[in-house]
């Protein structure tokens, strides 16, 4: 990725005190390690960055390099030490990441999209999900954020816990109306 600034990569005992850094015990250490790696790839590959396990090792090569000093200094939870590392390592190649938008849509395909969201929302979801998912996406803007709010509310839970609800939805409705829309271009 010629985005990224490159970095020497650690030596071998930088890296052996950043595991340890992590756990003394090497196999939790290794654990910890993959945890946080496969939080980074998601994250960074959601924010459409073409080679999220790059961008991870880099963030980890950083922590390598300055592990001295952490050792030293740092109080706290390392993966939240690498966790801000990436969030810089992201800032650095985020100005090469804009993506095309995609075409818009014309209206047979709309009407199509909508209908095999209907379908979906229809098959998969109570009707208190429907709902549920339908306000949530209903504003724009400072209305969405007070519907949002009021959502959580209603429901009892923090904004966090409404989009992870949210997210599970989308999560089952996704592959109903992707499955649609290819059965309708056949």
């Amino acid at each position: 990725m010629s985005h990224i600034k490159k970095r020497a990569p650690p030596s071998k005992e930088a890296f052996d005190k950043l595991l340890m850094w992590f756990d003394p015990d090497r196999e939790k250490a290794a654990k910890k390690y993959q945890t946080i790696q496969f939080r980074l790839v998601r994250i960074f590959a959601a924010k459409g960055c073409p080679d999220p396990e790059e961008l991870v090792d880099e963030s980890f090569n950083v922590a390598a390099l300055k592990i001295d000093t952490l050792l030293e200094s740092y109080v706290g939870d390392p993966s939240l030490y690498i966790h801000g590392i990436a969030k810089k390592i992201f800032l650095e190649v985020k100005p090469g990441l804009i993506p095309n938008p995609p075409p818009i849509p014309d209206s047979i395909e709309l009407e199509q999209r909508s209908s095999c969201l209907d379908q979906c929302l229809e098959r998969l979801t109570t009707p208190e999900e429907r709902s549920l998912i339908l306000r949530y996406h209903a504003h724009e803007k400072q209305e969405k954020i007070r519907v949002r709010q009021q959502l959580a509310k209603e429901l009892g839970c923090t904004l966090n816990a409404l989009r992870i609800k949210v997210c599970h939805i989308q999560a089952r409705l996704r592959p109903c109306i992707q499955e649609c829309l290819w059965l309708l271009e056949e």
